[in-house]
């Protein structure tokens, strides 16, 4: 029984380091960035013109007015060897995206080095801005662009759509946008959501491990008893309650409402 312990906490323990230094680095490195004075528009990798940041930002701010929905554009140089889903979720709740009260915030994070890309979208937009739709109108109207260099017109276009679909919900027209036409009948391209099998995967893993060794009990009894399992109960994983990255809400950054991500959204590359 020692050794079924033993190996059980060591399970326990390796499975915690996995899930909680990735979010502490996460939330370590995306401290260094803060959103610029344009809001809604971030470019720290220098590629966007002033027309297309004057139009974000204009369209922006018309959203937010009518709608309180925040709708933020991020782009970096490098993730550095970071997964973009994780970076982009802990930036997303580290400045707080979207109004607290209703969590109603969007972020497009580009890497460009990377050639990745990654929608996080608020918990109270995930009904609007589903993860399939999300990938499919990345990788129909802003990827191909991407691709041949016109990152301004990719992204503009991107997030025009997207802010329609956002002011659309709140049954309120936005007058600045540009509203781009999306063919409703295209292929709806799940690439997004295979980025997220990986993780799946390694936690699947483990969860047998865990199962396998208290099978392993002596004289073939079982390792469970009936008291549950250890001090975690139903309620979470440690501290993480409910939601993945170990935060309960935004910390109302640089302007922003302090909107939480509960990690939905679609990655993809070019």
């Amino acid at each position: 029984m020692n050794k079924i312990k033993g190996k059980l906490i060591l399970i326990l323990m390796i499975l915690i380091l996995v899930i909680i230094v990735p979010v502490l680095n996460i939330k370590a490195q995306t401290q260094t960035l803060s959103p610029t004075s344009l809001k809604y528009v971030n470019d720290y990798a220098g590629i966007m013109d002033d027309s297309t940041k004057q139009y974000i930002v204009s369209v922006g701010n018309e959203l937010e007015n009518k709608t309180g929905a925040q709708s933020v554009v991020v782009i970096i140089n490098s993730l550095d060897g970071r997964d973009i889903e994780s970076y982009a979720n802990g930036l997303f709740r580290e400045w707080g995206i979207g109004q607290k009260d209703k969590n109603n915030g969007l972020l497009i994070l580009i890497s460009m080095k990377d050639k990745k890309w990654r929608v996080e979208v608020g918990k109270g937009l995930e009904g609007t801005i589903t993860d399939i739709y999300s990938a499919r109108i990345m990788d129909s109207v802003a990827a191909p662009k991407f691709s041949t260099g016109n990152f301004n017109q990719g992204i503009k276009d991107a997030y025009s759509v997207f802010a329609d679909d956002i002011a659309k919900s709140y049954n309120v027209k936005l007058e600045k946008n540009s509203h781009i036409k999306v063919n409703e009948n295209g292929d709806k391209n799940t690439k997004g959501i295979v980025s997220l099998i990986p993780a799946a995967f390694i936690i699947l893993i483990f969860i047998i491990l865990i199962f396998r060794s208290f099978r392993k009990g002596p004289r073939g009894g079982s390792g469970f008893g009936g008291g549950g399992f250890g001090g975690f109960g139903g309620g979470g994983f440690g501290g993480f309650g409910g939601s993945s990255g170990g935060s309960s809400g935004g910390s109302d950054f640089g302007g922003f409402g302090g909107g939480d991500s509960g990690g939905g959204g679609s990655s993809g590359g070019w």
